[in-house]
């Protein structure tokens, strides 16, 4: 999770956490290293929060891993340290070019865009990537303006700034449901820290051969 946005091309996450120490204690990038100036926005910021982008080729090796479920509107995706989008905004170009002939266009393409989750701990990030992920979602022409409404709606309960690894801070995120036939969704709130702590239940039970676990109680 950690890392989820940190990905350096070619660093085993031993070394990017040597890199990392590094910049941290010297307030500068190795020399050896090499990061495009698109993957940093300041030394600074890396120093502070370790914010190093995924570079466009890394993005696109790593979902073509997964791309039929990028290509599913329903499939969803939680970026943990999102960044302005980079995975999320790939994967958002996927599910809308796969929908691109859908009579059912309009509807399907809220479904993508509900389907994505993001968490960053810089303000200015979460901001970048709602905005981003809106200007993907309305290239579209001729959508209506409720449709934009709802859409950001969705892009401001979605991506949130918030620190993924506190899990004393309660981040609530928002599933929606939209009903066949209808751009309206359904909402349920549901708690990422709760979410976490039932996975990691399910995991132990898992290991220790115990089955069984309920998501939803």
């Amino acid at each position: 999770g950690l890392f989820a946005s940190l990905f350096v091309p070619s660093l085993s996450p031993l070394l990017l956490e040597l890199m990392l120490e590094y910049i941290i204690r010297h307030n500068k990038i190795p020399e050896m290293i090499t990061i495009s100036n698109s993957q940093v926005k300041s030394r600074e910021r890396v120093s502070a929060y370790g914010e190093v982008f995924t570079s466009d080729n890394e993005v696109n090796n790593m979902c073509n891993l997964v791309d039929d479920e990028c290509r599913k509107p329903e499939s969803t995706f939680l970026e943990p340290a999102c960044g302005d989008g980079n995975f999320l905004a790939e994967i958002l170009r996927r599910k809308l070019h796969a929908l691109k002939d859908d009579p059912d266009y309009e509807r399907k393409s809220l479904i993508a865009l509900a389907s994505l989750y993001g968490i960053d701990i810089l303000q200015d990030n979460a901001d970048s990537c709602r905005r981003r992920l809106y200007d993907i979602w309305n290239e579209r022409p001729n959508l209506n303006g409720s449709l934009r409404t709802r859409a950001r709606e969705i892009l401001k309960a979605n991506i949130v700034c918030a620190d993924t690894l506190d899990m004393k801070q309660e981040i609530i995120f928002i599933e929606w449901t939209f009903p066949e036939g209808s751009t309206i969704p359904q909402k349920k709130e549901f708690s990422f820290r709760k979410m976490i702590q039932k996975g990691e239940q399910k995991l132990s039970e898992k290991e220790s051969g115990q089955f069984g676990f309920n998501f939803d109680e």
